[in-house]
Formats: C-alpha cells, sequence, structure tokens
C-alpha cells in the first residue's frame, strides 16, 4: 500500500459491508455490482467500467470499526485525489503485500452518481491477477474495498462524524465490504439515489461499545457493592517526657548563671581601679658607738 499523505490520521482499511451501517475510517472499502456488459477484454487483462469505488453514506470499517458518514460534497471534491491506483489481491492487513498481490489498476477514476466511479483494469500479467480475473467473470468475488485517509470531523447537527478530506491510496477486491453499492457482479441492492436520501445513522451497536458498556456496568456494580469502610481513630501514643523537660530546665538555669556572671564580669572590669596608699615608716637613727679596745690596738662600732 503507498504511503499515505496525511500524518495525522491512521490508515484504515474498510471491506465492503451489506448493510448500510457499515462504515470504515481509516482504509475504506466499498464494492458495487457489475454487469456482463460492463466487462470489456482487452488482450489478457478485463476491463471492468463505471465501478462505484466509494458511495455516499455512512459506512462502519473492519479495521477501526467506527462509523464515517462520506458526504457527496466530499467526495465530489476528492475522487480524483489518488496517491496509488493500484487493486490488490488483498488488503495489507497484518501481514505485508509482495508484488504478485497486485492484480489491478483503477483508470480514470471521477465523482457520477453520488459516488466515486472507475474503471478497473485486471491486467492479468500474473497468475494471481489471471486467477482474479477468473473470479471476477464467476462472480466469485463481488466486491472492492478502496484504502483512504484523511481529516474528520464531528457534525453535531447529524451527531456524527463526517469526512472532511480524502486521500485514495489503492483498493482491493474483498468478499465483503461497506459499502451497498460497492459490489462487482451484482445487482445493488440499493441505488446511489435511495441511499443519499435515506437518513444517514451512525451505528452505535458495535461489540466493541457493547463491551465497553457492559464492563463499565460491571464495575459500576461492584463498586456499589463494597462495603462503606469507616476509618478508625487512632490514639496518640503517650509519651513521658518529664525527664527531658528536666534536663532543658536544668540546662537553662545554668545559661541564666552564666549570663549573670558574664554580667557581673563586665562591671567590674569596667570600674577603674583603688589607689593603694603604702604606710609610712618611721626609722629611728641610733648614732654608732666607736670601742676603741687599747689591750688589743683595736678599733670597732657598737
Amino acid at each position: 500500500m503507498t504511503e499515505l499523505t496525511n500524518p495525522n490520521v491512521t490508515p484504515k482499511e474498510v471491506p465492503v459491508v451489506q448493510d448500510l451501517a457499515s462504515s470504515v475510517q481509516p482504509t475504506r472499502m466499498l464494492a458495487i455490482a457489475f454487469k456482463k456488459s460492463q466487462m470489456i477484454r482487452e488482450d489478457d487483462g478485463l476491463l471492468v467500467k463505471d465501478v462505484p469505488m466509494l458511495a455516499a453514506g455512512t459506512w462502519t470499517d473492519s479495521a477501526v470499526q467506527t462509523a464515517l458518514n462520506y458526504p457527496e460534497r466530499t467526495l465530489s471534491k476528492y475522487a480524483a485525489n489518488w496517491s496509488d491506483m493500484s487493486g490488490w489481491a488483498r488488503h495489507a492487513g497484518s501481514v505485508p503485500r509482495d508484488a504478485t498481490d497486485k492484480v489491478a489498476e483503477l483508470r480514470n477514476p471521477r465523482f457520477q452518481d453520488g459516488a466515486v466511479m472507475g474503471d478497473i483494469f485486471i491486467h492479468g500479467y500474473t497468475q494471481k491477477s489471471r486467477d482474479m480475473i477468473e473470479l471476477v467473470k464467476r462472480r466469485l468475488i463481488s466486491m472492492v474495498s478502496v484504502e483512504h485517509t484523511g481529516d474528520e470531523r464531528y457534525n453535531t447537527s447529524t451527531r456524527q462524524l463526517e469526512a472532511e478530506t480524502l486521500n485514495f491510496s489503492g483498493f482491493a477486491f474483498v468478499n465483503k465490504g461497506a459499502c451497498k453499492l460497492c459490489r462487482i457482479n451484482e445487482t445493488p441492492q440499493v441505488s446511489v439515489s435511495e441511499l443519499v436520501v435515506a437518513p444517514q445513522v451512525v451505528q452505535e451497536n458495535t461489540m466493541e461499545l457493547k463491551e465497553l458498556k457492559a464492563r463499565v456496568d460491571e464495575l459500576s456494580r461492584r463498586l456499589a457493592e463494597q462495603p462503606v469502610v469507616v476509618p478508625t481513630p487512632v490514639n496518640e501514643l503517650a509519651i513521658d517526657n518529664s525527664a527531658l523537660l528536666a534536663a532543658q530546665a536544668q540546662a537553662q538555669a545554668a545559661n541564666d548563671k552564666i549570663a549573670t556572671l558574664e554580667v557581673q564580669l563586665k562591671q567590674a572590669m569596667s570600674q577603674p581601679a583603688p589607689v593603694v596608699v603604702a604606710e609610712k615608716k618611721i626609722v629611728e637613727h641610733v648614732e654608732p658607738s666607736v670601742i676603741h679596745d687599747r689591750r688589743n690596738g683595736t678599733i670597732r662600732m657598737n
């Protein structure tokens, strides 16, 4: 499948389904019935004229499984916007396609009678292509399915998603598709005009939505059955901190005493030193006496 040009939208593969509510978003596949008079042999190939590739209406794809409305104005504007007109024996899905799966090509895409129309040429160059010719001729393959991307918007008046732009990237032959008008070798169950006039309703009863609702209901039921849990008040633990308080009190008293002593010390250091007067001592003067010892011939003082 050719790489799609719009990176904001995931590619979709939409097989053409038998009822009006079926639709595809990423890659749409819409089949239409072909009359034998529309089939023309060309060399080894087969040309099928005037094939409705995508009709106006609301369709749900098999990949995304969401309904999407295709207004005529969008189909008319983008009918010729094909980045790749290859026709494949199958959609890519989870298994990549090889070159031999390319069995046909689309010619002259156009908007006509409320649908994107085109001529399909099955070339017959490969065994798969020759097999496809026989399957189409024998009405064993009855549908084609386009692959496209594009912008989508929600229409608040119709309450459904609408295709705003379309970029076609090829198509595939399928056994079952999303469009009542996109069949090969069958008479269309509904005409294009009838389909456009009919009210377009979004299919909401998909299995995915039903399963989701059932899951929500189950969870709601379980939640309602759960007993109401009342929180039990927890008593605070009683802590004996009397020893800590006594120690803090003693420390505070010691700090207060130290502060008081510091104040007293500063006051004492700021006062001038007292004057010390030495006592006056009275020394009596005693006259020395001289003794003359005549016997020895010496003189000494006493």
